[in-house]
């Protein structure tokens, strides 16, 4: 019996999709580096020489703190977080990174992430005497119409590699939201008031936590939720993302 066109249409874009996704697991097992196409690795994704050339944020005189940059700092007066550590500026190749792992669901690239947040954390002081890891959520519709949360990823794989308890559940979106690319501060702040909750199976925190997000551009999100936070006992925050929008 022939196929329709429909139909057709349909069996060969499936095919794509698997074999696209099928060379993209075989480059990650067989090991090649993301930027020059190297071997030498230090990650699946990353060779030694790419990696010395990230334009990574440089801590030497920052106190393991972006907040001690007082251009940083004064970005975000009314905060609640206590430390801000963050790989990078949203510049390439992380914005390229970024974009393929929420838009083309590149999802290997979440433990990319982790490894360099990782090492990043090894490099700088954090509280981690009763340490958490929590992730900024997502409202469940928005979860189920995009199939992931790029946070929780990043937050999986970065659970696995420092064995810190990843609290998964933890924080709640209440409410549901348009995107908030390209909108000011305040009116990301009004979007946001009461847009988060506590979980009620969640009793108490650890005395510190590190939240994870993947880009962080006004600092609203993940202030609303250290708010929440601190209101539940939390002593100390450390605020982790991959990169960091500056503003213009």
């Amino acid at each position: 019996m022939e196929l329709d066109n429909k139909v057709a249409t349909q069996l060969f874009s499936h095919l794509h999709d698997y074999l696209v996704e099928f060379l993209k697991l075989t480059r990650y097992a067989l090991g090649e580096c993301e930027l020059c196409k190297g071997a030498k690795l230090i990650h699946p994704l990353l060779c030694h020489h790419c990696y010395a050339d990230l334009p990574l944020f440089t801590y030497q005189h920052l106190g393991h703190n972006l907040l001690n940059w007082p251009a940083i700092d004064k970005l975000f007066p009314n905060r609640t977080f206590d430390q801000l550590l963050c790989l990078a500026p949203y510049a390439e190749p992380f914005n390229h990174w970024l974009k393929q792992f929420k838009y083309q669901q590149r999802f290997e690239l979440a433990d990319l992430f982790a490894f360099l947040l990782t090492e990043l954390l090894r490099e700088q002081y954090f509280e981690n005497n009763d340490c958490g890891i929590l992730s900024v959520p997502i409202h469940l519709n928005k979860w189920q119409q995009r199939g992931f949360n790029q946070a929780h990823l990043i937050a999986s794989a970065f659970n696995k590699r420092t064995k810190l308890p990843y609290l998964d559940s933890a924080l709640v979106r209440s409410s549901y939201s348009e995107s908030q690319v390209g909108q000011s501060g305040k009116l990301r702040r009004k979007l946001l008031k009461n847009a988060f909750d506590i979980s009620e199976e969640v009793d108490t925190f650890p005395s510190n936590i590190i939240l994870i997000d993947d880009v962080i551009t006004t600092g609203s999100t993940v202030n609303a939720l250290c708010k929440l936070l601190k209101l539940k006992g939390v002593k100390h925050i450390t605020v982790l993302t991959v990169a960091f929008t500056l503003p213009k």
